[in-house]
């Protein structure tokens, strides 16, 4: 035992130190001991910017504490919010100091924006990485929206202006109308089912939902029960003049189901001719002899198009992975398609999509509508905070956003605190929004702006 402490011994005296430790064993080369580096504290000047400050970028500067014994660092690596990478090249002279570095943030898109920082060295050895939060706030001006109603106890999802009238559908079966936007008026549906779409032509209104089809000739003052299919949510509705599609899954398999009826409701077949059974609706439009439904496939952004309601092709709409789409309408001369992460995309023909450029991040788009001259899109900030752990939200997020070119510029809004905006028409003279508030509470609300 004695010669094998008199041997490590010996091996401690001969220990080098150059940068690295060497370890010198008898007859073979030294071993050396990295040193890897470490950053001790991070700070962004500033943290915070305005949207569009700069005219879309500003200038950040990044102060990097470090610490590292080997006095061989190389590198600072930053990755931007967009997966992007920049370098620098540092010296060292101390075991511990402070890297300043300046960089450019894009101040177009509001939210909150992890940037990430790392140390390499001489070896290649790298740092922990460390992130700094660069947040852009948006100075949104005080809320056009009027409440007119709150408190409801039960979720709207969707409403329509049908020329003559508001038709407002939600859960539990219900129907609420209205003449002007302002006063409403509750009416018996005949069923307790979630209603979930609402859609019309001419005279001829359709609202489907939870095992339930619906429809009304009087401007929803009415309703008679069309069909009752079992264990089949409806999420999409969309009538011509000769034909009636409405799409969703089916409650236990998680399949497609896709129904058609040319006889105003009376009769229904299933499409046979859907292309994905994972493709499952969760809107329908019909313009401009098309069909289109947003059909999101397992975190991809897809489309579904038909233009007769019997054969219908996919269309991918983006390769971006983690986004769903929500709602779709037509302006009067394209497709426009909102969801998840502020998204917005626009298609003239529903098969090939463009996304517009969008100043909001983490909002969740539910709602659209077209005044004719103006675009709104609306929903909510999906956030975890205070639902599941509780937490303190940076920044205030407006869940809205208008555009009168197209979606070239956007105007910010929000209707209301915790307020989400599940449907939107136009008619009358002012936008009407349905939804609920506070969210995930279940609380009917009706706001309009004019």
């Amino acid at each position: 035992m004695r010669k094998y402490l008199i041997y490590f011994a010996l091996l401690l005296v001969g220990c080098g130190s150059n940068g690295d430790d060497e370890f010198a064993v008898p007859g073979s080369q030294p071993v050396q001991v990295r040193h890897v580096p470490e950053i001790t504290d991070l700070v962004l000047l500033p943290d915070t910017a305005d949207h569009m400050a700069g005219a879309g970028n500003i200038s950040v500067t990044a102060e990097v504490l470090f610490t590292d014994i080997g006095l061989d660092i190389q590198t600072l690596w930053i990755q931007m919010p967009d997966g992007t990478s920049i370098s620098f090249a540092e010296t060292q002279a101390t075991e511990s100091g402070t890297y300043t570095e300046v960089f450019v943030m894009s101040t177009e898109e509001i939210g909150a924006f992890g940037v990430e920082f790392w140390l390499v060295d001489k070896a290649g050895a790298a740092s922990v990485h460390h992130t700094a939060e660069f947040t852009v706030t948006a100075d949104v001006q005080g809320s056009d929206w009027t409440n007119r109603m709150s408190g409801l106890p039960h979720a709207l999802s969707d409403v329509i202006w049908d020329g003559d009238a508001f038709i407002a559908v939600g859960d539990s079966g219900t129907v609420l109308t209205s003449a002007d936007g302002v006063a409403w008026l509750a009416i018996e549906s005949g069923t307790g089912a979630d209603l979930n779409d609402v859609a019309f032509y001419g005279s001829d209104i359709y609202a489907v939902g939870d095992e339930i089809i619906l429809h009304s000739t009087d401007h929803g003052t009415s309703w008679t029960v069309k069909d009752r299919p079992t264990e089949a949510a409806f999420e999409g509705v969309a009538v011509n003049a000769s034909q009636v599609v409405i799409g969703g899954q089916h409650m236990q398999w998680n399949t497609a189901i896709v129904l058609i009826s040319e006889d105003r409701g009376d009769t229904w077949r299933a499409v046979d001719s859907w292309p994905r059974e994972g493709l499952h609706m969760n809107d329908l439009v019909y313009q401009d002899g098309l069909f289109v439904a947003p059909t999101p496939y397992f975190g991809e952004a897809w489309v579904t198009v038909s233009s007769d309601g019997k054969v219908w092709n996919e269309a991918a709409v983006s390769d971006e992975r983690n986004w769903t789409s929500d709602t779709i309408i037509h302006d009067g001369s394209q497709f426009i398609l909102a969801g998840t992460d502020g998204t917005v995309f626009t298609s003239f023909d529903g098969f090939n999509w463009t996304r517009l450029q969008t100043p909001v991040r983490g909002v969740s788009y539910t709602s659209a509508a077209w005044s004719g001259s103006k675009l709104v899109i609306a929903g909510a900030y999906m956030s975890w905070c205070g639902w599941i752990w509780p937490c303190d939200e940076p920044f205030d997020v407006p869940a809205g956003i208008s555009s009168t070119d197209g979606g070239m510029t956007w105007e910010l809004f929000d209707i209301d605190e915790n307020y989400e905006s599940s449907g939107l028409a136009w008619g009358n003279g002012r936008f009407v929004s349905v939804g609920q508030k506070p969210q995930f509470e279940g609380e009917g609300a009706i706001y309009t702006a004019d």
